[in-house]
């Protein structure tokens, strides 16, 4: 089943469904295939319970370095998430040679967050970045997304309609989205789309309830979303950073040249035997990220 529709799926809006697994992803034609396959795979192996993706090009992602033309976004939404009552929405900023799926869609989103499902009303959202392993530039483009003020607000306005999409297909007719409760997580070079909108303000125009750094406040990352709008803004700033790592040199040097730790930035020191991408593994967890009480520590 799998296989036919795999080659089935140019028709537009067709669904890939998996009885025995209990998934549905929804793509549009055009979407990178090794996207769908890729997702598809992951959910096999790590998704127990029931859910429904919707794959699509991502608004503004026309992208002449990417091998198709265009990055996609991934919006992922477990059974149990009821998106008329408030929810959690999730951004996830992956890191270089991201969208390879034993990392960014196994280790990093899936296995933090299935375990989650049954507990939790949220919705992930993975858009891919100009450093995918999709891209020509798996390691080089940082922060060159959304680089406008208002870009990443139209991305935000597709997503949306993703929701409002998915809402009417499993609501009556009427109902409305519930409040929706940002929160944005960037894992290493993830970390350059933070500060990319925390410079042109858009980061603190969807007023999100939680930031958080995973190991990947490189250079003057952090300085620059800092100073673009987090410092003006009352958004909880979560910093985790391996001891002596780039991350860490940078942090400490923003912390020394500032007289101090920020009141509204929590700085997380993780020793050994923590690694990068132990941490990035294990930052859903660490950040506390989709609890009710998110107080910067």
């Amino acid at each position: 089943m799998y296989r036919s529709t795999v080659l089935a799926s140019f028709i537009m809006m067709l669904p890939m469904v998996c009885p025995a697994q209990g998934y549905t992803i929804q793509f549009n034609k055009g979407v990178n295939q090794k996207v769908v396959s890729g997702w598809a795979s992951s959910l096999d192996k790590i998704d127990d319970t029931s859910s429904k993706t919707y794959i699509r090009k991502k608004s503004g992602g026309k992208d002449e370095l990417h091998r198709v033309g265009h990055r996609d976004v991934i919006v992922w939404i477990p059974e149990t998430t009821d998106v008329t009552q408030d929810f959690i929405l999730v951004f996830w900023f992956h890191g270089h040679y991201g969208y390879v799926p034993h990392r960014t869609f196994q280790d990093r989103t899936l296995k933090q967050f299935v375990p989650l499902a049954r507990s939790k009303n949220f919705v992930v959202v993975i858009p891919e970045m100009p450093w995918s392993i999709h891209a020509k530039t798996p390691t080089k483009r940082n922060s060159l997304v959304w680089t406008k003020p208002g870009d990443f607000l139209k991305f935000v306005t597709q997503v949306k309609g993703i929701l409002s999409e998915h809402m009417n297909d499993t609501h009556p007719t009427g109902t409305t989205l519930g409040t929706i409760d940002y929160r944005v997580v960037g894992h290493s070079a993830g970390g350059s789309t933070i500060k990319r909108l925390g410079m042109t303000g858009d980061l603190c125009k969807i007023s999100p309830s939680m930031v958080v750094w995973s190991d990947s406040s490189y250079g003057t990352w952090f300085d620059l979303a800092w100073k673009g709008c987090l410092k003006d803004n009352n958004i909880p700033t979560k910093v985790f950073v391996k001891k002596w790592g780039a991350p860490y040199r940078s942090i400490m040097r923003f912390v020394n040249d500032n007289g101090g730790v920020p009141k509204k930035a929590g700085l997380n020191i993780m020793l050994h035997p923590w690694t990068h991408k132990s941490i990035g593994d294990n930052i859903v967890k660490l950040s506390g990220l989709l609890e009710d009480h998110h107080e910067v520590d």
